[in-house]
């Protein structure tokens, strides 16, 4: 087998009936996976205060203390997603 043979045996004119990878990669393998689902939970948490703030429910500075927090859990994912996405293209080479 030479270096740049990627071991794939599927049709090219049905690129969709690929074999299974050799590799385990994604949400399967480290922590990337609860991660993530933790980061949307906090997401959630701030859509339910936001709506409760806009039904008057919750005082406004509610809104403005969740925004901050609903910035960071959207940048932290993309960072992990792009940490993630480096790790396994390393691990396939």
């Amino acid at each position: 087998m030479s270096k740049d043979d990627d071991e794939w045996t599927g049709s090219m004119k049905r690129p969709w009936l690929n074999p299974p990878q050799n590799h385990e990669l994604g949400v399967k393998k480290g922590l990337w996976g609860p991660t993530m689902i933790g980061i949307g939970l906090v997401v959630v948490a701030v859509i339910v205060v936001l709506v409760l703030v806009k039904t008057g429910h919750l005082d406004r500075g509610w809104a403005y203390a969740v925004l901050p927090v609903a910035i960071i859990a959207a940048a932290a994912s993309r960072v992990l997603t792009i940490f993630k996405a480096g790790a396994e293209d390393k691990q396939t080479r």
